[in-house]
């Protein structure tokens, strides 16, 4: 054991340099960091114009604005770089940007930002943002926009929700929105006060309507919603109040494809005044705000009632006009009757007067008035001379008297 100690300390001491030269000429960190800082100082002496996408974005109490702004290549990290833009700058670039982009600052946007390069011994090298240009921002976003769309249509979903059939009634929604948002409330007064009373049955889905966490938020709202697609006959996507303007995430790709390939109909009212937003393009029914979607939803009823009401009206008109039919058929036949009864009548009217003058003109009294006599023998009419004898007595009833006589002999 003694001797085991004994050759590992020969060992070490054996190990140990006798020359203390390079610690003499060694530098301290601190020392090696000004030189850093120096070098870059001399060789990068101005501000650049960098073109990144943010990774990150924050800002602290005292109002400077902390990124990391990374360079990818297909999806891989290819830099990262911390940068700052400190407060004094920070203060005219945030609105300035804001108002020619429509949109805030925010990860996942590519920017070209002018930067100064520095070197902090304890920070190590950061960038110092002093300018932003809007119009950079503004293309890349227009061509991940059409990026976004191209890749949709090539997959085969751009027109899957926009093919739907549209319920007659759309009656029972759900809403995935921000319920603390003005054009949430704004859009639930329209609907539930609407002036014709029509009922509607809302269920709200809140989700973050804005900023980095907004796409998981929304889709998994549609997640909820799906799980429960027989209670519902639409989705309505509702964002508004206040002066936000970050849109971006209605353009983004796994947002728009899950919209896209919803097996309800969407509706959007997103609240703004622009271009039309990616999840816009494939929804079913996009409408600009809140309100127009309520409007919209109120229409679809007053259309169908207004077509009940023509039914109505019509089905009214036809049977009017079937009543009127048959009353001039009942005032035609009515007419027929009375003029057939007429008709008949006067036919047996004619009938009696025709008989009348017969039966009058073969009266007995009407023949004796025109000079004719009836010559009766016995009670019987004489109408053959060969049956009356000499001396028989007979009687001539005329118009006016009577008559006996007795036969005569004499020369017929």
């Amino acid at each position: 054991m003694h001797n085991f100690v004994f050759r590992i300390t020969y060992v070490l001491n054996a190990t140990i340099p006798k020359s203390r030269k390079f610690v003499n000429d060694a530098l301290t960190l601190s020392e090696m960091q000004q030189r850093i800082k120096q070098t870059l100082e001399e060789t990068l002496p101005d501000n650049y114009w960098i073109t990144a996408e943010i990774n990150e974005i924050k800002t602290n109490a005292s109002g400077h604005c902390y990124l990391e702004l990374v360079e990818k290549d297909d999806e891989a990290l290819k830099a990262r770089a911390s940068a700052a833009i400190w407060v004094y700058s920070y203060r005219l670039l945030k609105p300035f940007f804001e108002t020619s982009t429509g949109r805030p600052l925010s990860a996942g946007m590519r920017v070209l930002v002018k930067a100064a390069v520095q070197y902090h011994p304890v920070y190590g090298l950061s960038l110092s943002i002093t300018d932003i240009d809007p119009v950079y921002t503004v293309g890349e976003l227009e061509m991940q926009r059409r990026r976004t769309i191209s890749r949709l249509q090539s997959d085969g979903v751009f027109d899957m929700n926009r093919e739907l059939p549209f319920p007659l009634l759309p009656q029972r929604l759900a809403v995935i929105s921000s319920e603390q948002a003005a054009g949430y409330q704004d859009f639930m007064d329209q609907l539930h006060h609407n002036k014709y009373g029509y009922a509607f049955h809302t269920q709200l889905f809140p989700s973050l309507m804005q900023g980095a966490g907004a796409v998981q938020s929304i889709i998994q709202s549609l997640a909820l919603v799906n799980e429960q697609c027989g209670a519902f006959d639409a989705v309505a996507i509702i964002r508004g109040g206040g002066s936000a303007t970050d849109l971006s995430c209605f353009d983004d790709y796994e947002l728009a494809l899950h919209v896209a390939q919803f097996p309800l109909p969407v509706l959007t009212g997103i609240g703004h005044d622009k271009d039309e937003s990616v999840v816009d393009l494939v929804a079913r029914q996009p409408l600009k705000t809140p309100t127009a979607v309520a409007g919209f939803l109120i229409e679809c009823f007053a259309e169908q009632d207004a077509q009940l009401q023509q039914w109505e009206q019509a089905l009214r008109n036809m049977v009017r006009q079937k009543i009127q039919m048959s009353e001039n058929a009942l005032t035609v036949l009515a007419s027929r009757r009375d003029t057939a009864v007429k008709l008949y009548f006067q036919k047996e009217r004619n009938y009696l007067e025709l008989a009348a003058r017969t039966i009058q003109y073969n009266n007995p009294q009407t023949i004796l008035a025109r000079g004719y006599s009836i010559v009766s023998l016995n009670g019987k009419t004489v109408r053959d001379a060969a049956t009356v004898h000499e001396n028989d007595e007979l009687k001539i009833t005329l118009y006016k008297g009577r008559l006996r006589a007795k036969v005569q002999p004499g020369k017929t």
